[in-house]
């Protein structure tokens, strides 16, 4: 609660329903921007995720494709040289 309404509670002694229901108002208006605040940090920290995975999938791909080169490679070579 605000400390205005601790002061009139406590000069009350009793809190009303309107200022429980301010006190309500301000606390889903809070929530929800710290909320919506969180959701946007979390997208963008996907986004940055998907990028840093995609690349290292491609260089992994990379790779691969070279590994299988070299290989098809080592075994075409013995091969042409019976022929020849």
């Amino acid at each position: 609660m605000t400390q205005s309404t601790l002061k009139k509670i406590e000069g009350k002694k009793k809190a009303t329903v309107a200022d429980l229901a301010t006190e309500i108002d301000i606390i889903k208006n809070n929530h929800l921007h710290h909320l919506h605040m969180d959701v946007e940090e979390l997208k963008e920290d996907i986004k940055e995720n998907r990028k840093f995975f995609t690349e290292r999938m491609d260089r992994l791909d990379t790779r691969i494709w070279w590994i299988m080169g070299l290989t098809v490679t080592t075994l075409l070579v013995p091969l042409l040289e019976k022929l020849l």
